[in-house]
C-alpha cells in the first residue's frame, strides 16, 4: 500500500521501473456475435477489458523503462532473459521510438504512453450445440475463433503511484482479485489503452482497453 504525501515530477524524474505488460488486444470484432466467446477464469475476467476478454495468467512481455525530465520514456530493454520470443521486447516495443510519461495533478496516477510495434492473438474456443429433443445422434461439436489485436503505435497505461515502506522506494499499485481461490491472488493494477478511430474517415477517436500491466521500480534517482 501506498504512504504519505502524493508524488511529485521531480520524485519521478530518472527513475527506472520493470513493467510486466498483460497484453489482451482489441477484439476485431464485436465477441457478443462469437457462439461462446472466450472461456476464462472468473478469477481473470475483468469489466474495464471487455466483453469475452481474459487476462493472461503470464506477462506477454516485460520491459525496463527510465523516465526523464523532459517527460519523454526511456524504454531500456527486455527484462527478461528467456527465450520466449513473446517476451523479447524488441517483439513488442519500439526501442528506438522514446515513450511519454505524465503525472496526474494530484500526484497520485502516471500515465505511460509505451510505442508498441502491433500485436495480434487468435484465441480459439470449442463448444457443444446441444441437440433438440427430436434429434438423432452425438450433440455438435463446433469451433469459433476471435482475434484480438494491438495496432503499431502508442498504448497508454494509467496506474496508481504511491511511497512504498522503504526508504527511497516507490511502488506502483496492484488490485487485489475478488477470487483468490480461483488462482490469481492479485490483478495487475494498471489499465492499458489504445486509440481507436471512429465515425466517417476516422474523425473521432476513443481509448479503448487493450490489457493490463504491473510495475516495479528498479532503482532510485
Amino acid at each position: 500500500t501506498a504512504k504519505g504525501a502524493p508524488l511529485t515530477n521531480q520524485v519521478l524524474t530518472d527513475t527506472t521501473w520493470e513493467l510486466g505488460l498483460y497484453l489482451t488486444g482489441v477484439p476485431d470484432r464485436d465477441p457478443s456475435n462469437d457462439l461462446y466467446g472466450s472461456k476464462s477464469n472468473v478469477s481473470v475476467r475483468d469489466r474495464q477489458l471487455g466483453l469475452g476478454v481474459s487476462l493472461p495468467n503470464e506477462p506477454t512481455a516485460k520491459i525496463q523503462i527510465q523516465l526523464l525530465e523532459d517527460g519523454s520514456v526511456a524504454i531500456c530493454g527486455s527484462a527478461t532473459d528467456s527465450d520466449d520470443e513473446e517476451c523479447q521486447v524488441d517483439e513488442v516495443c519500439s526501442t528506438d521510438v522514446p515513450g511519454q510519461w505524465k503525472l496526474s495533478d494530484d500526484g497520485k496516477t502516471v500515465r505511460i504512453g509505451i510505442p508498441m510495434r502491433g500485436y495480434r492473438r487468435t484465441i480459439t474456443t470449442t463448444g457443444t450445440i446441444q441437440n433438440v429433443f427430436w434429434s438423432q445422434g452425438e450433440a455438435a461439436t463446433s469451433k469459433t475463433s476471435s482475434t484480438y489485436s494491438i495496432p503499431e503505435g502508442f498504448v497508454y497505461g494509467d496506474i496508481s503511484v504511491g511511497y512504498g515502506d522503504e526508504p527511497g522506494k516507490l511502488i506502483m499499485m496492484d488490485e487485489k482479485s475478488t477470487s483468490p481461490s480461483t488462482g490469481m491472488s492479485v490483478i495487475p493494477g494498471g489499465l492499458l489503452r489504445v486509440e481507436k478511430k471512429n465515425g466517417l474517415l476516422g474523425a473521432s477517436s476513443t481509448l479503448v482497453p487493450c490489457g493490463r500491466f504491473s510495475g516495479r521500480m528498479t532503482c532510485t534517482n
